[in-house]
């Protein structure tokens, strides 16, 4: 599944359908958080669409030198360090996930991304963290509002992921399951016979 999101991604940056393509990358990077493609891929997407023709180049570079050989990591961290961050997005997320003591690799608690989204704004934050770090929930609670904003904020293919988890977390709970029935119905037309 992780191949699969990550070539329609490829593409859909390829097309500059940015918003898809940070979508795919970000559902890749929920099956695979360590898979560099994904990271560079999900962050320049992002990027794309404050300076298109920057993470264009920054891209093309990645994908060029990498099919070379040379080092992934060693190509990441040098676009990293070449994104201007006065301009980007990475300053006020890391300074708000910094002042909730969370460090991105580990995940981000449920209540601090309630936090932060004070701060930001719930589809930025939403929008910063679902590709960067994981969602920590603790409770069905939790889990059960975290789901509605996603949906909500038109994540609806996290939305549906977050329930497919929530069903197999909680399987003897009717209401992940008859969620997830009325939103694959409702919004992506699916036939569940």
């Amino acid at each position: 599944m992780t191949k699969k999101y990550k070539e329609q991604a490829f593409q859909a940056f390829e097309n500059k359908n940015f918003d898809l393509a940070l979508k795919l990358y970000s559902l890749a990077l929920k099956l695979d958080p360590n898979d560099i493609d994904l990271k560079i891929g999900a962050i320049l997407s992002d990027y794309a669409k404050e300076d298109e023709l920057d993470a264009s180049i920054m891209f093309d570079f990645y994908t060029s030198s990498t099919m070379l050989g040379d080092d992934k990591e060693t190509i990441y961290n040098e676009i990293i360090d070449s994104i201007n961050y006065e301009d980007d997005f990475f300053v006020s997320l890391l300074s708000s996930l910094n002042s909730f003591n969370i460090i991105p690799d580990d995940g981000v608690e449920y209540k601090d991304l309630l936090e932060i989204a004070k701060q930001r704004g719930m589809k930025k934050t939403l929008q910063d963290i679902m590709f960067s770090s994981r969602i920590l929930i603790n409770s069905k609670e939790d889990m059960m509002d975290f789901i509605s904003l996603l949906y909500k904020y038109d994540f609806k293919d996290e939305a549906l992921s977050y329930l497919e988890s929530a069903i197999s977390i909680f399987p003897q709970d009717k209401y992940f399951e008859e969620k997830f029935l009325e939103l694959s119905k409702r919004d992506f037309n699916w036939d569940m016979r």
